[in-house]
């Protein structure tokens, strides 16, 4: 898998895979419904996203930008 694109503070759409999406027969139990807009907190393990209370634990690639962060 490449390096997460994103950084802390960034803005991004949950966008699950279709994979994912039947994997799981309930992703809001994340905390993160699909298609919502979140702004990253932390970035676990250089691949793992999570936002406000600890919510998230999707692979970055399960994202989509929105808006970065200022530099």
């Amino acid at each position: 898998m490449k390096t997460c694109p994103f950084k802390v503070g960034d803005m991004v759409r949950f966008s699950p895979s279709p994979r994912t999406r039947g994997s799981y027969q309930d992703l809001d139990r994340f905390g993160v419904k699909v298609d919502q807009v979140l702004s990253i907190t932390e970035i676990r393990d250089g691949l793992y996203l999570y936002f406000e209370g600890g919510r998230g634990g999707f692979p970055w690639n399960e994202f989509v930008s929105v808006q970065e962060t200022k530099k």
